[in-house]
């Protein structure tokens, strides 16, 4: 293999397809985004991945001789051991998809496949919050609730690569159903999605002229105006966030007692709110779990962004080639 060389990092969402180019070393030369077009199926996504790839390596003058793999993180459940894309959220008809087999065939490189959280999970212990740590829980908070482990600072996958997914432990029993068809799930109680499904359940009883105001003026009511319309002192909006941190704070106390994490990282777009919702989900959380279990260990925000499942992959791939 030549000194110098190069890694292709890939972030496969359901509306965009975010690619970069890193030299070994980890160095990101560029970063390109995509349009997925995920609901015209997987011939034309992988065909979409195939031009944005060519792109980002024509316009950073890298022959393709100079690349020596491709890693690939996506949302939902790969079975890293039959190598097989069991089902996802984002990309529909890829129910027992054979991803890197046809990424391998497409690109002749070799190639890796993780989890979206879990990739998430090891940039941020590699290049961001996690730094210094050798026990860490992520989870990232959006639409859904997914999570990754490292653990004795090893990514921790389990048995089949679905190791992490605690947003679907079961929390309230015959509670809402959740994207996975059962009902109680952490992700349907406290995800974004969740949020704003109490948000609308909220207006329909008649609630919070704060909240049908905001609604009135962008539309679909979102998570992100129950928070805002909570920090304006709304306390029926605040109340809900309340509630969404107390099923959190539990979950991270079931959590914990299992795996007994150095820190807690959150990330996404509901931990954007920062102390907002950090602080009631640390006070429902050490109201719930074992006080010795808690000692030194931090739940804290993740620093990377959106970054953060790409340089995840990019470190993976090229520890897992090298």
């Amino acid at each position: 293999m030549n000194l110098l060389h190069y890694y292709i990092g890939v972030d496969l969402g359901g509306t965009k397809i975010r690619v970069a180019l890193a030299r070994s070393g980890g160095e990101i030369v560029d970063v390109r985004s995509f349009p997925t077009e995920a609901e015209r199926g997987t011939e034309t996504v992988l065909a979409n991945l195939q031009s944005g790839v060519d792109v980002l390596l024509a316009d950073g003058g890298c022959p393709w001789d100079k690349v020596a793999g491709m890693g690939v993180c996506v949302a939902g459940f790969y079975d890293c051991k039959a190598e097989l894309m069991i089902k996802s959220p984002n990309l529909p008809g890829w129910e027992f998809f054979q991803l890197k087999q046809k990424l391998e065939d497409l690109f002749a490189l070799p190639i890796v496949i993780e989890n979206d959280a879990s990739a998430a999970a090891y940039g941020e212990f590699c290049f961001g919050t996690g730094r210094g740590q050798e026990d860490m829980l992520l989870l990232t908070l959006g639409t859904g609730i997914g999570g990754g482990l490292v653990l004795g600072g090893k990514l921790y996958r389990g048995s089949r690569g679905f190791g992490g997914e605690i947003g679907h432990i079961p929390i309230l029993p015959d509670g809402p159903r959740c994207g996975c068809g059962r009902r109680g799930c952490l992700e349907a109680l406290a995800s974004g999605t969740a949020i704003a499904r109490e948000g609308r359940n909220l207006l329909a009883g008649h609630g919070t002229t704060l909240l049908r105001e905001m609604v009135a003026v962008s539309g679909d009511l979102r998570a992100e105006h129950v928070f805002e319309a909570a920090r304006l002192g709304d306390a029926a909006s605040n109340g809900i966030i309340d509630r969404a941190a107390y099923y959190l704070g539990r979950a991270l106390a079931i959590a914990v007692a299992i795996l007994n994490p150095g820190i807690v990282v959150l990330s996404g777009g509901i931990a954007a709110n920062g102390e907002q919702f950090f602080d009631p989900v640390r006070r429902h959380f050490h109201a719930a779990v074992l006080p010795l279990l808690a000692t030194e260990m931090l739940i804290a925000g993740g620093r990377l962004g959106a970054d953060s499942g790409i340089r995840g992959i990019l470190q993976l791939v090229e520890e897992q080639l090298e």
